[in-house]
């Protein structure tokens, strides 16, 4: 068989190599985070897509593993616990916010994991949910690709913003306006004023403008998975304990 097709190395598939490459360029993106803002944001960057070649070559090359699932949704939940707690360095104040956020992302998908592997599903992206959002969610490609990309690029400009050369790319707004904070709100949050410009809107800022509403939305769906996720572990520990009394 040849190295393009199903053979008996799923070590050597090709969608498992993009996946070990994703871990390296992490892991070179968070080890330049402090020092090269360019590197780090254009290695995590690389790193997130190929979270998408991987699932394409797979199917592509009928090269699809147990292996590379759980590679695929491990190095997901890594990479971006990463990014977040360098936000959490970065931005002190909002160490909080991030564990939450890595909490709820790590909760929902194991329990998620787990549930899917308890009913015999091979992957966790192969739901039976109750909840018609986790079920579009998982369902629908384009709309999972926008909430995930969304995540990512939301926490790359709140990285961003700790850096000036980053933030200097200006998209000049009608009437040559700025873009302002309300005092109140500047004065309870001093970091957003990193966000504005006078002379136009921060490439950046636009960039997390667009991603809000997809990373509010992943985050209603991790909690929904999260939940009903622990509906049909109690589910699946009733039918079990059931059918061994019938026995």
């Amino acid at each position: 068989m040849g190295f393009f097709s199903r053979h008996s190395n799923v070590y050597l598939y090709v969608p498992n190599l993009i996946g070990y490459a994703r871990v390296a360029a992490a892991i070179f993106a968070f080890g330049v985070a402090f020092t090269s803002p360019y590197q780090c944001v254009a290695a995590y960057f690389l790193s997130f897509v190929c979270d998408e070649l991987d699932g394409r070559f797979a199917r592509m090359l009928n090269q699809t593993s147990t292996l590379g699932a759980v590679l695929d949704m491990v190095t997901d939940r890594l990479a971006t616990t990463g990014l977040l707690l360098v936000v959490a360095l970065v931005y002190p104040q909002l160490h909080v916010v991030a564990i939450c956020l890595i909490f709820l992302d790590v909760f929902s998908h194991w329990f998620q994991m787990y549930a899917s592997l308890a009913v015999g599903a091979t992957t966790h992206k192969d739901v039976k949910s109750k909840s018609w959002l986790v079920r579009t969610y998982y369902g629908n490609r384009l709309f999972m690709g926008y909430c995930c990309v969304s995540c990512e690029v939301l926490y790359l400009v709140v990285y961003a913003s700790k850096w000036p050369e980053l933030m200097r790319f200006v998209v000049p707004l009608p009437g040559g306006a700025g873009l302002t904070i309300p005092t109140q709100l500047a004065n309870l949050l001093p970091a957003l004023l990193r966000f504005t410009s006078e002379s136009g809107l921060p490439l950046m800022s636009l960039f997390g403008i667009l991603a809000l509403p997809g990373f509010l939305t992943k985050q209603i769906c991790n909690w929904v998975q999260l939940r009903t996720a622990a509906d049909q572990l109690i589910a699946f520990d009733l039918r079990s304990k059931s059918q061994q009394k019938e026995r």
